[in-house]
């Protein structure tokens, strides 16, 4: 059976654009695989009424959408500014403060920010156009002098790209109660952000745990973090943040203001090519398809962006603005889809066979993983079949991109959508099987339904027993489909 899948997953941000059903469904007709949504806006009955409205889309497509709950994090943001904005011109003096005694003084959201920045330390203003360099603290006012003036307006982001962060603990207490929030509602992912360091993951795996407790829930699969990497501290720590994570986010707005803007593509692949290593979904995300915010086509550049971040092999491409308050959501999805199915039918994809995988750690299970796709190609198979009760097999298979769909039996709907994330993973749910054969014959009518196989097709089959048990993939099989 010959048909063009798309391997690569789309996340798309859900916003005042994208939050009625009808459109929802659109997007996920159109290629969409998870939802973000974030804490940095919105409402809880907001956002509750999006969950809801994701599982309503999720019935109605029989897609299984993950939801990411990405979290605000240290508010990093100037406050509420005249209207026109505020002009600063190179070489003036200008104060920052969290409670502003006059009309000249600019109001900024992080009461702590006077704790951290130090006299000649840089502060970057609206993803880096404006830059101003302290001169002194005095409390909670920070005076600096104005490098590279403009016009600045409310709510901008700042960055502090020469300060010592190290003691700010990026889980605020507006990020624990939406975590509380969360984890009642039952998403699926936490995207944390500022991460610097991997303690910063452990501290909120911790922190659901201890919410988990409070409010009676155990017996589910875990709540999976991603990690954001938006700081330049947490590039130079990437392979231990990796290691903790469930899943990364390479933010390139911050990033590209935290680090020179010519370092951030070759780290987003050194970062994918880590990511995939450890079998951990990544994600590339900010302004792929941006000026689809008002246009129904995008730049060329863009389209190459995300031809690229395909060819780079990331599990996921992410859009923000462009589906949570653009003009053209659908479209962008549609858009991108097309980008993603052209860039993975390149010979620029392709990825060679690395029996054992590309890991540094040696597994049977990820030696048994890797080897699927070598006698998949070999024998011409048209899906590659497990089953996992975590996910965890799912992915050890994904960390190889074999050029075919891998079906992931799962009892799971936490794991079921949890895995939408991976490269070229189509999860299903299955009942618990007892055997091998069992396990087989049921996914192969699943498949059939799905129209994955047909009769005559080859299927490569990586199991062990007991059934979707972590740690016992020990068989690998070629199976031919009746």
């Amino acid at each position: 059976m010959s048909k063009k899948i798309k391997q690569t997953k789309i996340v798309a941000t859900i916003g005042p654009a994208s939050e009625n059903v009808e459109t929802l469904e659109k997007m996920v007709r159109a290629g969409m695989n998870v939802c973000r949504l974030n804490f940095s806006h919105g409402t809880y009955e907001n956002h509750a009424m999006l969950i809801d409205h994701i599982r309503e889309v999720e019935k109605r497509t029989g897609e299984p959408i993950a939801i990411v709950q990405d979290l605000q994090g240290p508010k990093l943001r100037l406050g509420v500014l005249p209207k026109e904005g505020v002009v600063l011109k190179e070489g003036e003096e200008v104060v920052f403060s969290h409670t502003p005694e006059t009309a000249a003084e600019i109001p900024i959201g992080f009461d702590r920010l006077s704790e951290y920045v130090k006299s000649g330390e840089r502060i970057l203003l609206d993803d880096g156009k404006l830059e101003v360099v302290v001169i002194r603290v005095e409390r909670a006012r920070i005076i600096a002098r104005v490098v590279v003036g403009g016009v600045l307006t409310s709510h901008k982001g700042l960055n502090i790209p020469d300060t010592d962060l190290k003691t700010l603990d990026v889980l605020t207490e507006k990020d624990k109660n939406d975590l509380k929030f969360g984890v009642e509602q039952g998403i699926e992912w936490v995207a944390l952000s500022f991460v610097m360091d991997p303690q910063d993951i452990l501290d909120v795996k911790f922190h659901i745990k201890e919410i988990e407790q409070s409010l009676g829930i155990s017996g589910e699969s875990p709540i999976r973090i991603i990690a954001k990497i938006e700081r330049y501290e947490a590039v130079k720590k990437i392979e231990k943040i990796i290691e903790v994570s469930d899943g990364i986010m390479i933010a390139r707005g911050d990033l590209g203001v935290e680090m020179p803007a010519e370092s951030v593509p070759l780290t987003q692949k050194k970062i994918i090519d880590l990511a995939r290593a450890h079998a951990k979904p990544v994600i590339v995300a900010t302004q792929m398809l941006d000026s689809m915010q008002h246009s129904p086509r995008p730049t060329r550049a863009e389209v190459s962006d995300v031809s690229n971040a395909v060819i780079d092999h990331t599990d996921a491409v992410m859009l923000s603005n462009e589906t949570a308050t653009g003009e053209f959501p659908v479209e962008t999805i549609h858009t991108m889809a097309k980008i993603i199915i052209s860039a993975e039918a390149s010979e620029y994809n392709n990825i060679e066979n690395e029996i054992g995988t590309t890991s540094k750690k040696k597994t049977i299970e990820r030696t048994m993983s890797g080897l699927s796709k070598l006698v998949a190609e070999e024998v011409g198979a048209t899906v590659i079949l497990s089953a996992s009760f975590s996910g965890e097999t799912g992915r050890l298979i994904a960390e190889n991109r074999p050029e075919l769909p891998i079906a992931v039996a799962t009892n799971s709907h936490r794991v079921l959508r949890q895995l939408n994330l991976s490269w070229g993973v189509r999860p299903f749910m299955l009942e618990e099987c007892k055997t091998i054969e069992e396990l087989i014959e049921r996914s192969i009518v699943k498949l059939k339904d799905a129209k994955l196989v047909e009769s005559g097709d080859k299927i490569i089959v990586v199991a062990g027993e007991p059934v979707g048990q972590a740690g016992h993939v020990n068989l690998l099989e070629v199976r031919e489909v009746i």
